[in-house]
């Protein structure tokens, strides 16, 4: 995933008031990222979709991947 290009849009669209909601997470070694889009957080592994899951919670999404994992 490119973070500078997504950096510049995540401050675009948060000028018009339109929220990201994206974390990293560095679990056994890998960074994933938890992004969440149209009510469920997207988990990316590389760039790659690794999984989805359906909460509106970055914490209760990261406890369902890791029992998931």
């Amino acid at each position: 995933m490119r973070t500078d290009n997504d950096r510049l849009s995540q401050a675009a669209l948060r000028r018009h008031h339109i929220g990201i909601k994206t974390k990293g997470l560095r679990y056994r070694g890998d960074l994933y990222v938890f992004r969440f889009n149209a009510g469920q957080y997207d988990v990316y592994l590389n760039n790659e979709h690794v999984m989805s899951l359906a909460t509106s919670n970055v914490q209760e999404a990261i406890q369902m991947f890791k029992q998931q994992s």
